[in-house]
């Protein structure tokens, strides 16, 4: 099987899993001809996500001429949802499109940028963690995600969640298309990335220089021939491109795209009256499927079933002091155990209702005892010291800058690594979506007697 994008261009049937981009100006058709990719992985049994921020890709549902069937995908969010997009479920509803195995168009028009940056940065990032079949995500206005210049820790998120996602995304069977109007700000560390570049109809020299970056890495070309490469670009036709795809198999080809077997939402078909009466094709089999999946249907309870941890008496409870240190050669993963310390009560209770569970998570809290700090005799203890002590960015860590400074202190660093896994677990440290470690200083405290270790 292979996707047939023109009269005269198949696509191999790996190019699923490629990295696309898609570059051209304002109506030269690069959503046009990345639709007819969709429809060619559709048609394929590939199942797509469409992140659309322009409300525009629900016209895979309907036929070419705005009436009959289209293509089977469910739509949330927008004008046309078929099932609403609750940001805060971004990522349930990853979990559930993975799931269930459908392919979905995620509609951002009508949400606030802020809302549409916490979506497309918690589903990219569910999607990568948990994907294991083919799949491709179209990203509309890709620019919006991941801009060259950025604005506020938001804008930064979400750059990571993408850059993620497109470095490493083939690793889990995740191909992408990244399509914009503006190459210029697209982030060019994520530009690079594209294994394909389909370059439609360009004239603004700015754009043209991001795409010369991409083309001079991949090619041995003299400058001269190059530049009358760039200057050719204007004079592309609508659905017209260049495909470059040096590696194998090589492309270098102009074609033009085929027509759509779907409807292409213009600007000017919205103006319409007919947008009103539009009928999309009937999904409902799919949108059972997801919905089984994210709302399954409540089974019988069954009577609560209470837990009540053993305490255990004071006077058997040991203690670790600086003058008899443990062997620095064995790691005790519960060395020093953040403690979940519960805000009414010396007990940690957790009820169980089968076939449901429900949980109370209680934010938990490391103590340090004071006098480990000059000489922390465990490889927890040792990076709980330096990433306390340490004046610097909290989001900024990483396992090597841990252990650096705990060289530099001629601690031993051995098992540094598991005690990082430790305190991730606790939520003391937390890996970002741009791999970077996030340290929680309020989670730690201070204090002044010998840490108790509660076994129970």
């Amino acid at each position: 099987m292979s996707f047939q994008i023109s009269k005269d261009l198949k696509l191999p049937r790996d190019a699923a899993t490629w990295v696309f981009s898609f570059l051209a100006k304002r109506g030269a058709g690069k959503t046009y001809c990345s639709a007819v990719l969709a429809e060619e992985m559709l048609e394929a049994k590939v199942p797509i996500v469409v992140i659309d921020g322009m409300g525009i890709w629900w016209g895979l549902r309907v036929g070419k001429n705005g009436e009959g069937p289209g293509m089977p995908i469910v739509v949330f969010g927008g004008e046309h949802a078929d099932l609403p997009l609750v940001p805060e479920k971004a990522k349930s509803i990853a979990r559930a499109i993975v799931q269930a195995n459908i392919s979905a168009v995620i509609d951002l028009s009508t949400l606030s940028k802020l809302q549409s940056r916490r979506i497309v940065m918690d589903f990219l990032d569910e999607l990568y963690q948990i994907n294991r079949v083919e799949r491709h995500v179209f990203l509309e206005e890709t620019d919006l995600w991941c801009p060259q210049r950025m604005i506020g820790p938001e804008q930064a998120q979400c750059l990571g969640s993408v850059d993620n996602f497109v470095r490493r995304g083939g690793n889990h069977n995740l191909g992408c298309s990244m399509i914009t109007q503006r190459s210029a700000v697209l982030n060019k560390d994520v530009l690079t990335q594209s294994d394909c570049l389909v370059v439609l109809r360009t004239l603004a020299p700015q754009d043209k220089k991001a795409i010369q970056a991409w083309v001079e890495e991949q090619t041995d070309e003299d400058r001269r021939k190059l530049n009358q490469w760039y200057d050719s670009l204007k004079e592309l036709k609508n659905g017209e491109a260049w495909i470059w795809h040096p590696e194998k198999p090589a492309i270098y080809r102009k074609i033009m795209f085929r027509e759509r077997e779907t409807f292409h939402a213009t600007r000017t078909f919205l103006l319409s009256p007919k947008a009103a009466t539009i009928k999309l094709m009937d999904v409902n089999e799919f949108i059972e499927k997801f919905r089984n999946v994210f709302e399954p249907k409540p089974k019988p309870a069954v009577a609560p079933t209470i837990h009540t941890p053993t305490i255990v008496p004071q006077s058997s409870v040991p203690i670790i002091r600086t003058d008899h240190p443990q062997p620095v050669s064995t790691y005790i993963p519960r060395d020093i155990i953040p403690k979940i310390i519960p805000q009414d009560s010396d007990t940690i209770r957790s009820q169980q209702i089968l076939p449901q569970v429900i949980l109370e998570k209680l934010r938990p809290t490391a103590q340090l005892p004071a006098d480990l700090l000059e000489n922390p005799p465990t490889p927890l203890a040792r990076v709980l010291v330096v990433v306390t002590n340490h004046e610097g960015r909290d989001d900024r860590w990483t396992g090597g800058k841990i252990k650096t400074f705990i060289r530099e202190h001629a601690w031993p660093d051995d098992n540094v690594d598991e005690a990082i896994a430790e305190l991730t677990r606790w939520e003391i440290l937390r890996r970002q979506s741009n791999n970077y470690l996030r340290f929680y200083r309020d989670r730690v405290q201070i204090v002044d007697r010998p840490y108790e270790v509660a076994v129970s």
